[in-house]
């Protein structure tokens, strides 16, 4: 009984290392889960008996509830302590993932266990990089750095691999139980790890409880508004544009009221310095930038190929391997180069390979993909590696809760609405492709003529078929020039203060 009692008792003293991986394992989850939902959410909506918009809003409640959490939790972790903000939702979220597959019937609790499971997943993110930081010597701080982005490729590539496995291969139902399993045991690290520290009541009596509402509402109705407004039709749905302006307006609200007044949430200090206003332009843009691994090659593969979504995963896991294999290279350039070096360098990086896919053909597949989903991984984790040290670097520590309430806007918010962009703009690219090609097929051409000995149908499906690499190739340009925008944006940042960690480095007087 006592050494069952020593196991579950609270750290009496901070344990680093402990932190580390608690927190590390917590960020790893909310990638990889996110990415294990998506993948396998056809094959779920079979299970659960749901039409395609009724599963769709599964996957809205799932992302939007971390918008609730994430700008919340660098707060509430300086006032309740970190150590509550983990294990709580920890144990919370084993809870709920656990209790899906008893509810797969039952829409509204599938709608509010999906909901639950976003809020408790939005805390991890927020806290990583700080609890991480706090806990290792700074000649550690650049490996910390790169393991954070490497959970970028661990989840958007490698997770789809991970979805076909335990689909195809297993259950359905531990696209759940992994995180209902990994989840406790998050709990119990953070726990072991991280003394309970006092809760700091005068600061819950002063907190600015409407600043926060606004924010986290207007980010809220924002992204349901983005997320839904490729398959409710934009404009002409009345949903769509009411949660867009409804929450630009609220989000608007809440920006102004950090202006005016003293001590409200999420106050623009950190925004004072030119070069975290860059940074976070450019982690916004990130989110086009990556679309190449995470949705044109999938979507080109699965059009191409024929194949279902998940059978992609050899594509993403060649990615994810390039990227986990340049990690140590890119840490190695990282202390010897400049963070803005390395941001500019992996823009050109990914703008080359843009350059690369944009000569896609129809009889593409995996094997011709090779050499540009290893150029694009290198690229990404250069810039994201860079683009954290110039945060770190600039940041003045006394700002970062503040700017940590408008990080999650590039985090969860950009991704998934640059991927509704991607989306809809291999919609219109196919579509006026598609208008072109087929008002140049003339009757009476000798090779029009040829062709349809084969039959009408089979040069319908040629010109659908050309349409389709021609939206993919539009899609790579749409990457290049996004890159390009970046890059122009990046030749503004400005060299970062002395530090202990990267270029320039702070000169200790002996």
């Amino acid at each position: 009984m006592r050494g069952l009692t020593k196991l579950f008792a609270n750290a009496t003293q901070s344990r680093p290392l402990l932190t580390v991986v608690a927190i590390f394992l917590g960020a790893v989850l909310t990638t990889v889960q996110g990415r294990l939902f998506s993948s396998a959410l056809p094959d779920l909506r079979g299970q659960f008996g749901l039409d395609v918009l009724e599963a769709a809003w599964l996957g809205t409640a799932l992302n939007g509830a971390q918008l609730i959490s994430m700008p919340l939790a660098p707060w509430f972790a300086t006032v309740v302590g970190a150590t509550r903000v983990v294990v709580i939702p920890s144990v919370v979220l084993g809870m709920a993932a656990a209790s899906i597959p008893f509810f797969m019937h039952h829409y509204p609790m599938l709608l509010g266990l999906h909901a639950v499971i976003g809020l408790c997943l939005g805390v991890y993110l927020p806290l990583t990089i700080s609890l991480a930081l706090r806990s290792v010597q700074p000649r550690f701080w650049l490996i910390v750095m790169a393991v954070y982005s490497l959970r970028v490729s661990t989840g958007m590539d490698g997770g789809m691999g991970v979805s076909a496995f335990l689909v195809e291969e297993i259950s359905w139902h531990w696209v759940y139980w992994a995180a209902a399993i990994v989840a406790p045991i998050i709990a119990w690290l953070a726990w072991k790890a991280m003394p309970l520290t006092s809760v700091d009541k005068e600061g819950l009596r002063q907190a600015d409880w409407a600043g926060m509402a606004l924010l986290c509402l207007g980010l809220v109705m924002v992204f349901v508004g983005m997320e839904s407004a490729e398959r409710l039709g934009w404009g002409d749905s009345g949903l769509v544009v009411s949660a867009i302006a409804g929450g630009a307006l609220l989000f608007g609200s809440a920006v102004i009221r950090a202006m005016v007044k003293k001590d409200a949430f999420g106050h623009l200090l950190a925004f004072g310095n030119l070069n975290i206003c860059l940074c976070m332009l450019l982690a916004c843009l990130f989110g086009i930038l990556m679309t190449p691994t995470s949705l044109l090659v999938p979507s080109f593969l699965t059009q191409m190929g024929g194949l279902k979504p998940m059978q992609t995963s050899t594509a993403t896991w060649i990615a994810f391997l390039a990227y986990f294999a340049s990690t140590p290279f890119t840490v190695y350039l990282a202390k010897r180069v400049e963070a803005r070096l390395m941001i500019i360098s992996g823009l050109i990086i990914i703008a080359a390979t843009a350059g690369l896919g944009s000569q896609i053909s129809h009889d593409w597949r995996v094997d011709q993909f090779v050499s540009t989903l290893i150029l694009q991984s290198l690229g990404e984790n250069v810039m994201l590696v860079g683009l954290i040290a110039a945060f770190v670097t600039n940041l003045n520590p006394v700002h970062g809760v503040a700017l940590g309430v408008y990080v999650p806007i590039a985090r969860v918010m950009t991704p998934v609405v640059s991927g509704t962009v991607m989306t809809t703009w291999l919609r219109m690219t196919g579509d006026s492709s598609y208008t072109a090609l087929r008002s140049a097929v003339q009757n009476g051409d000798p090779i029009v003529m040829e062709r349809a000995t084969a039959g009408v149908s089979h040069i319908a499906s040629v010109i659908t078929r050309e349409s389709q690499v021609l939206a993919h190739i539009a899609g790579y340009n749409f990457v290049f020039w996004t890159s390009i925008v970046a890059l122009f944006l990046a030749v503004f940042l400005r060299s970062s203060p002395p530090n202990p960690i990267a270029p320039p480095f702070a000169v200790t007087a002996k």
